[in-house]
């Protein structure tokens, strides 16, 4: 075990002593994880700017303004119908509320149409319909508040008047309304669970994760096409270690590196961009050690394949990116063909991103990760298997 250490060390000190090496398998990871991440961690926390205009200046207008204020993806913006008029126009904003003069009134009343909300939009603007939706919801709310407050106060000998009725009718809404409406994302895939997509900074960092450890298990598997290039590996057959021990030493150095790997990453999308990585660490340790596995055999064989260590820096972007396209590293499997889902569950990269999406952003727990465990299992046997049969020392 100790001489197995050894060479696993030797392999490690061979990737340290190369910069331009090392900056690509680690550096431009950890820089692209911080760009992208960067990217989407803030992508729907951002509220759209809703201009309001209250030409009423009513009660009435102006609890119609507060819940349009109130919803939480909106931020008011309180100016004259000239502006709101002129900054829709110009695109400078995409929507505006106007409540005109006479609306309290017209709510008083309670007779249909005679209190209206007008909303001002740009037509390229699709987050508009969003707005016209809530002031539907509003104007429904307070449509029935004046029905039931009327129907109050038309009764004969009724203690309320029709404010005190109106102000009873509408708390009713709070905390929750009577009625509420769930939607939820249906996707065309087989998902395990609940159908939540990894988005934003969650997808940059499980896609960066897997992807880039298959640049480190193949420049770390370099180093020993480069031992064999100079020789070294056919004078060890001659010293008192093993073919066996040589070969676990190699790879145990090439795994160690996609583990320091992954460590890194994981430790940037959960420091800094909040990826729920933490969640269930027993099931993220079992994907991600499998999967790193099936990455040191993977990158084994190919090493057994080629002749020369320029020939696997020629080709190793080549296999890992496109493992990692195929696989969903770059965009959510459940999006893409049902063809193509299946072609992803072809690859490791493919069942290590369903894995890392069912624990960490769907919380599926253990559970969900022993498929992908075992399946990535079943992908390093295979690969190093042959890799270790097929690799030669000179």
């Amino acid at each position: 075990m100790r001489r197995i250490l050894a060479l696993a060390w030797l392999n490690a000190i061979q990737l340290l002593r190369n910069p331009g090496e090392l900056v690509g398998v680690i550096g431009l990871p950890i820089a692209l994880t911080l760009l992208f991440g960067s990217a989407f961690s803030g992508q729907g926390d951002q509220a759209l700017t809703v201009l309001v205009v209250d030409e009423d200046g009513s009660e009435r207008s102006a609890q119609a303004i507060g819940l349009i204020d109130a919803e939480p993806s909106f931020e008011t913006s309180a100016v004259a119908r000239a502006d709101a008029e002129r900054l829709i126009s110009d695109g400078v904003n995409g929507v505006a509320v106007i409540v005109p003069e006479g609306f309290g009134d017209g709510l008083g009343t309670a007779e249909s149409g005679a209190a209206r909300i007008e909303v001002l939009r740009d037509p390229a603007s699709e987050s508009a319909f969003a707005v016209i939706s809530v002031v539907q919801g509003i104007g429904m709310r307070m449509s029935g508040n004046a029905s039931a407050a009327s129907a109050v106060a038309g009764l004969t000998g009724a203690p309320e008047s029709f404010d005190d009725a109106y102000a009873r009718a509408d708390a009713l809404w709070e905390p929750k309304p009577p009625v509420t409406a769930e939607g939820q994302v249906v996707v065309a895939s087989e998902v395990r669970g609940d159908s939540v997509l990894a988005d934003g900074a969650t997808l940059s960092s499980i896609g960066f994760t897997v992807w880039f450890v298959l640049f480190m298990t193949f420049g770390s598997a370099g180093g020993i096409l480069e031992e064999r290039e100079q020789g070294t590996l056919r004078r060890l057959l001659v010293s008192p270690t093993s073919r066996a021990t040589i070969l676990a030493g190699k790879v145990a150095g090439v795994l160690l590196a996609a583990v320091a790997q992954i460590v890194i990453l994981v430790a940037v999308g959960d420091l800094l961009f909040g990826v729920p990585w933490g969640r269930d660490p027993l099931a993220v340790a079992l994907v991600l050690g499998a999967y790193a596995l099936a990455g040191t055999g993977l990158a084994v064989l190919v090493t057994a394949l080629v002749r020369s260590r320029d020939q696997l820096g020629g080709l190793a972007p080549l296999v890992s990116t496109g493992l990692a396209m195929l696989g969903g590293c770059l965009w959510p499997i459940e999006v893409v063909s049902p063809f193509m889902q299946m072609i992803a569950k072809l690859t490791p990269t493919g069942w290590a991103v369903i894995g890392l999406t069912d624990v960490v952003a769907r919380n599926q727990g253990v559970a969900s990760a022993l498929l992908p465990t075992a399946v990535l299992l079943g992908f390093a046997v295979v690969s190093l298997g042959i890799g270790v049969r097929m690799l030669k020392f000179e």
